[in-house]
């Protein structure tokens, strides 16, 4: 599978252009590039994968040499995710879990590590629950804070007590632009995303410390079957496809054994709405 249009640009320039200096003379940056972790038999927990942009990146990273292991809520849908590796030569396994559980969660990682030790940890994984303040009901806004932002806690301290050892790993956390910037109406929602974003950042420092690389990415509205619910007036036409989300997951996955892209930020081109 060939990455999307934005990517395959961007790292065109980046082999016509850049090299990457040791201190050992000038070495090309394609011999980091997709180098070994692309291709070493590892595991990969994609959460969220029975859907929407979770599902989209376990088709992206069907290529993977080693074991994507599938986990969500729904069994049924992740089964279905799990053809659609396989359909294209890739290996997946598949597990349901509740993220905010913590026991569960250490059996999810007992069980990827049970295939292939774990490399990587996608968090695609997510909840919104809107209304105003005043009106927002606390059950749900608590529920949206376990999902948005317990949950990928619960994952992250888990699989770094696995990686750190083998000074190897990538915790890839699927923010929003809500963790950027406010929207009235979202404050649940918002305020997850925003301390998701003030946590990765923490994580980071202590995490490069072990050799675990820590990314997080803001898409921008990405049209998944969540908008279903909000009717026919919602501009859908200017969102990104889970697609987009997916090979820029590939990208930082692939990027340079000496680097990390700690942030990557991507809306439609026309902008939030």
């Amino acid at each position: 599978m060939e990455p999307a249009p934005s990517i395959s640009v961007f790292l065109g320039l980046c082999r016509a252009h850049s090299n990457l200096n040791t201190g050992r003379g000038v070495i090309p940056w394609a011999q980091y590039t997709k180098r070994s972790v692309m291709e070493m038999s590892t595991s990969i927990i994609i959460t969220g994968a029975s859907s929407g942009i979770g599902r989209a990146v376990a088709q992206r990273l069907a290529h993977w040499d080693g074991c994507l292991v599938l986990t969500g809520r729904s069994g049924k849908r992740l089964e279905e995710t799990k053809a659609q590796v396989a359909a294209v030569g890739g290996a997946a396994k598949v597990i349901t879990c509740d993220l905010i559980q913590p026991a569960a969660v250490e059996d999810l990682m007992a069980f990827a590590e049970a295939q292939a030790p774990l490399y990587g940890v996608v968090m695609s994984a997510g909840s919104a629950s809107y209304g105003p303040v005043v009106e927002h009901p606390p059950a749900d806004w608590r529920r949206t804070l376990e999902i948005n932002l317990l949950a990928p806690y619960q994952l992250s301290r888990s699989a770094l007590t696995r990686m750190a050892p083998r000074e190897r790993g990538h915790l890839i956390f699927i923010n929003s632009v809500a963790g950027l910037k406010s929207f009235a109406g979202s404050s649940a929602y918002v305020a997850a995303k925003h301390g998701l974003r003030g946590f990765t950042e923490t994580l980071r420092q202590e995490a490069r410390e072990q050799g675990v690389k820590v990314t997080s990415i803001f898409p921008g509205a990405t049209d998944t079957e969540w908008w279903d619910q909000l009717g026919d007036d919602i501009p859908r036409h200017r969102m990104l496809r889970p697609e987009d989300v997916a090979a820029a997951v590939e990208f930082v996955l692939s990027f340079s054994e000496l680097g990390v892209v700690e942030e990557l930020v991507m809306r439609h081109l026309s902008g939030d709405f």
